[in-house]
């Protein structure tokens, strides 16, 4: 399922006994709800009162700010939040602690807000604030009583930036220094500059200038899609990534013609939930961006027409780029592996002839000979296998209707005749997609004999 985050809002709307107006900074819950909601996160509002929050530095010729209060589910939100105090913090992966002036008064004292972030560090989930917004971690303790954030390293706004906006003899305490005496190390860049920490699953940013980067962590955390430097320009990718520091080995998933899909993203989640980063790239993204097509006729004849605009050279370079944006990160090694399914378990297989790849594992790899297909221009897929220098795992249905025994029999043998170190296996009786459990193909047994082979497979990537 999507993960789905919290951001919380100020309800205080005056700036102590100035009697001027504050609020939540828009940006910082703008910024936020554009990164996550892109994403495919599921994003809810609350605010410590509840109702209707009050707004500050909103700017409409902001189009990321324009499009969050101009979205209807945004609009219906903003106008009856829920108190922090009646959620259930048990329904999210992540929260996220807007800034504006206004958190400054009421986001520290409040003790629905300190609950709640313990309840969601200690399910595993995210803390992230922006700005002002870690004053809600001032309020908050860990189950011992210490201080939530004593030994971590943040961001927030500096007591430079706020003598800046003319505020330091306004606000109730310096942010900064509170943060400081409460145990924590306050990193701080340059006014006004951005610059966002991440301490383990606890990410915070400096200043509105920050909300995005903040989010952008957040939403690499939890997984989600994320654009890398594609050979032609953004190439959209599913990431998810498991829990712990790392670093871990990476692991491309490619799926069936239908695209990534809901189906091929929980994949990806069950892959990183073993230790790995995966990552599922766009490879339709030049032709129907994030195509998830249905199954049946539609989707399938659809999925055709997608595939007949793949290019051999197109699909290689997209997994070279994810590749290369896998093994950037800090917390991944350069051991990698990929994993495919029907059409997908092709383009892995052809990806392994083409870049280091350690392990390989294809489930029903389909089209490998058909020369009408561009994968397929000049030389079959099918002799590519050859130079394939990783361990690969070829996994069968035996009552496929679609890669039929005589097509499967070539690729055992051209395996066979070529060298790579490799396990072709047939399950008996399962039909083509056995793996998926969203179509009426779903095989069980065959399923779960095929995930412990491919676990057994991306074990040795640890090595």
């Amino acid at each position: 399922m999507p993960k789905r985050v919290l951001i919380v809002l100020t309800s205080h709307g005056v700036l102590g006994d100035t009697g001027r107006p504050t609020g939540f900074y828009v940006s910082e819950a703008a910024e936020p709800w554009d990164v996550l909601t892109a994403a495919g996160h599921a994003v809810d509002l609350a605010s410590v009162a509840g109702g209707a929050p009050p707004r500050d530095g909103e700017d409409r010729a902001d189009p990321v700010q324009r499009r969050f209060l101009d979205d209807g589910r945004v609009r219906a939100a903003l106008a009856a939040t829920p108190r922090v105090a009646d959620v259930d913090a048990a329904r999210y992966d992540a929260v996220f602690f807007a800034g504006g002036h206004g958190t400054m008064w009421d986001f520290p004292g409040d003790p629905a807000v300190g609950a709640l972030i313990r309840a969601v560090d200690e399910r595993g989930g995210v803390v992230a604030a922006v700005c002002h917004g870690p004053a809600a971690l001032v309020g908050a303790t860990r189950r011992d009583g210490t201080p939530f954030v004593a030994g971590r390293r943040v961001a927030a706004f500096t007591d430079a930036e706020e003598a800046a906006v003319g505020l330091a003899d306004v606000v109730p305490f310096p942010l900064a220094g509170r943060l400081r005496a409460l145990g924590a190390e306050h990193v701080a860049a340059d006014a006004f500059a951005a610059h966002v920490v991440r301490d383990g699953r606890l990410v915070t940013g400096q200043n509105p200038a920050s909300a995005r980067g903040v989010a952008e962590a957040v939403s690499d955390l939890l997984g989600g899609w994320t654009p890398v430097a594609g050979p032609d320009g953004p190439l959209d990718v599913f990431v998810a990534r498991p829990a712990g520091v790392g670093p871990f080995p990476s692991v491309l998933v490619a799926p069936e013609l239908f695209g990534a899909d809901e189906h091929i993203r929980d994949v990806v989640r069950r892959v990183a939930s073993l230790g790995y980063v995966a990552a599922a790239p766009d490879f339709h993204h030049r032709a129907e961006p994030r195509a998830a097509l249905p199954y049946g006729d539609a989707g399938r004849a659809r999925g055709f027409a997608l595939l007949r605009r793949l290019t051999r050279d197109g699909v290689v370079a997209d997994a070279a780029a994810t590749l290369a944006a896998l093994r950037a990160r800090p917390d991944t090694t350069d051991r990698a592996g990929m994993l495919g399914f029907s059409v997908g378990g092709h383009l892995a297989l052809l990806a392994a002839a083409r870049l280091d790849l350690a392990a390989v594992a294809a489930l029903y790899p389909s089209f490998l000979t058909d020369p009408t297909l561009p994968l397929n221009a000049g030389t079959p897929t099918l002799a590519s296998l050859p130079a394939i220098k990783g361990r690969a795992l070829v996994l069968f249905g035996g009552a496929d209707e679609i890669l039929r025994a005589e097509e499967r029999d070539r690729i055992i043998a051209a395996l066979a005749a070529s060298g790579p170190d490799h396990e072709a296996v047939v399950l008996p009786d399962a039909p083509h997609g056995f793996f998926c459990d969203a179509r009426p193909s779903y095989a069980p047994a065959a399923a779960a004999e095929a995930w412990s082979r491919i676990t057994a497979l991306l074990a040795g990537l640890d090595s």
